[in-house]
Formats: C-alpha cells, sequence, structure tokens
C-alpha cells in the first residue's frame, strides 16, 4: 500500500512540475516571437546616439529606421548597422546634430547604432535582435 501511494505522489509531482514548466516557456516563447520592433542607445566619450527599428511600420514600408545623435557640434554622427532576416547588410546615416529616418526595403533581424566621424568607426552599441 505504502508503494502504490509513493508512485502515485510521483506521478502527481512529475505532472505538476511539467504544467509550471509549461507556464513558465510558454510566455517567454510567445513574446520573443511577437517582437517586431526594438531601440537601443549608444554612449561614447560624451556623445550619445539612439536608433529603434520597426518591421511592422503601418506605412507600407517593409521596415522603418529612426536614429539620433543627440550632442550636437562634436563632428560625430550616428550611422546605423542594419542586417536583414535574408543575410544581406546595410549601413543607414550618417545623422549628425538631430535625428534621421528610412523607410527599409526589407525586414531587419539585427541592427545596431555607431559613433562616426568621416569614415571611421569610432564604436558601436550591441547587436539588438527582433
Amino acid at each position: 500500500m505504502a508503494l502504490k501511494r509513493l508512485k502515485r505522489a510521483a506521478v502527481v509531482t512529475a505532472v505538476a512540475a511539467l504544467g509550471v514548466g509549461a507556464s513558465i516557456a510558454a510566455p517567454l516563447s510567445a513574446s520573443a516571437a511577437t517582437q517586431t520592433s526594438g531601440f537601443i542607445s549608444y554612449s561614447n566619450g560624451g556623445a550619445y546616439f539612439e536608433a529603434q527599428v520597426d518591421n511592422d511600420p503601418g506605412n507600407g514600408a517593409a521596415a522603418w529606421l529612426w536614429q539620433a545623435d543627440y550632442t550636437q557640434n562634436d563632428s560625430f554622427a550616428a550611422v546605423t548597422h542594419v542586417y536583414y532576416k535574408d543575410g544581406s547588410y546595410a549601413s543607414w546615416g550618417p545623422t549628425w546634430n538631430g535625428t534621421g529616418t528610412a523607410s527599409l526595403p526589407k525586414d531587419v533581424a539585427r541592427f545596431q547604432v555607431c559613433k562616426w566621424a568621416g569614415t571611421v568607426n569610432y564604436g558601436c552599441s550591441a547587436w539588438k535582435y527582433l
């Protein structure tokens, strides 16, 4: 009789653990699948930059990019590197002393904003994945 109760308790515990695991995993995978936009910022040597990408902008474009250089008159600019979902790459910018936007031709897989002056890259944010 004690062995039967032990087996039943083990089955109930296993089912309960499976139910808890499923409820934790479902929201994480659902939120990752529905993320269509992302935002990043980058600060370097007193310069501050931001970029945002939206893969569902509602304006007819496949994707939309906004970038900003918030540090005025320092000769640095914001440039955004974009990898599309098909594996191709594009670089957008430069944007000096303000903001800029672009309608992108394809959905974005990842992007980063960088600090540029002329043709020199002075550093970039981490990649933001969509």
